[in-house]
């Protein structure tokens, strides 16, 4: 990648025999930080076989989810042509820890956000145009790019969160009775439903679900850590999407941060960094740039320019 250029979403097909040579899944050389990327990778046509710890075969129907950072040994590629989606780690807002529970590992596509993942990155590694580059379009390129980085960051919340439950409910842990896990999913729905509202506070919550602030802490304690910082989370979440549409106007700072519940931009700034390593306007603006390069269509190798 020119070290000039700004990061973007790029998709390729990568043939068997490259992937002999590499003898791993497509990986980087050791760069600075744009350099390293989360890969989505699956086979456009046979099988891939990885290392048994990396889940072994890889047929139709099933993804791989890795990290430059840490590539996945190949052993056998025979008749294989892979589609490989490169999303800069940028892109992929969450930290280390998450990405290294989610890395490295195939998934079953026909369920979930991989089932979603799956066919759009066939449609785009088989498409002779597929971020729509031709002049004037340039603002449909960025959203498209955009939308898949968020799709590719959606699989890593669940994956994420379904591993970190799989964890606090082993047995012997702190897992939610059923009637508690249903209580505390329909106070979720629930809120997700008022996060604009700034009034949107624990006491509030536990008058409107008729039980003690006490209660409604112990049902998140185990879940989320608090009701107070799921909350947040979720109002998060909701700016970094607000924030990063790219194509268009950019979106004021302060502006999201009040929409979404924030009494002050400052608080929302910290917070926002807190939790994804760059300010708001930062990640507005990297977004901004995604796609705004000509970026190739299409690569033939591991490493192919953007």
């Amino acid at each position: 990648m020119d070290p000039g250029r700004p990061p973007c979403v790029r998709i390729g097909v990568v043939p068997g025999a490259e992937l002999a040579r590499a003898a791993a899944l497509p990986g980087r050389p050791a760069g600075g930080p744009d350099a390293r990327e989360i890969l989505v990778c699956a086979p456009l046509r046979g099988s891939l076989v990885l290392a048994p710890e990396h889940g072994g075969r890889v047929s139709p129907g099933s993804l791989v989810l890795a990290d430059s950072a840490r590539p996945v040994a190949v052993s056998g590629t025979a008749g294989c042509a892979l589609a490989v989606l490169r999303v800069p780690r940028r892109l992929v807002p969450f930290p280390d820890d998450a990405l290294a529970r989610t890395t490295g590992r195939t998934y079953d596509a026909t369920t979930g956000v991989a089932s979603l993942l799956l066919p759009l990155l066939l449609s785009l590694a088989t498409a002779e145009d597929p971020w729509g580059t031709e002049p004037g379009r340039a603002g449909v390129a960025t959203r498209l790019r955009n939308q898949t980085a968020d799709l590719v960051t959606t699989l890593v919340a669940e994956e994420a969160e379904r591993s970190a439950r799989s964890g606090r409910t082993r047995p012997g842990g702190s897992g939610l009775p059923d009637g508690d896990r249903r209580a505390a999913d329909e106070i979720r729905r629930w809120a997700n439903a008022r996060l604009a509202d700034p009034r949107l506070r624990p006491d509030a919550i536990a008058e409107a679900h008729h039980m003690s602030v006490r209660r409604l802490h112990k049902l998140f304690t185990g879940e989320s850590g608090t009701i107070g910082r799921w909350i947040q989370r979720r109002r998060l979440e909701e700016c970094r999407r607000e924030l990063g549409r790219g194509g268009g106007s950019q979106a004021k700072v302060q502006a999201v941060a009040q929409r979404w519940g924030f009494a002050t931009a400052a608080h929302f700034s910290r917070c926002f960094r807190a939790r994804y390593g760059m300010s708001p306007s930062e990640w507005r603006d990297l977004r901004a740039e995604n796609g705004t390069v000509d970026a190739a269509a299409r690569t033939d190798a591991l490493d192919g320019a953007c």
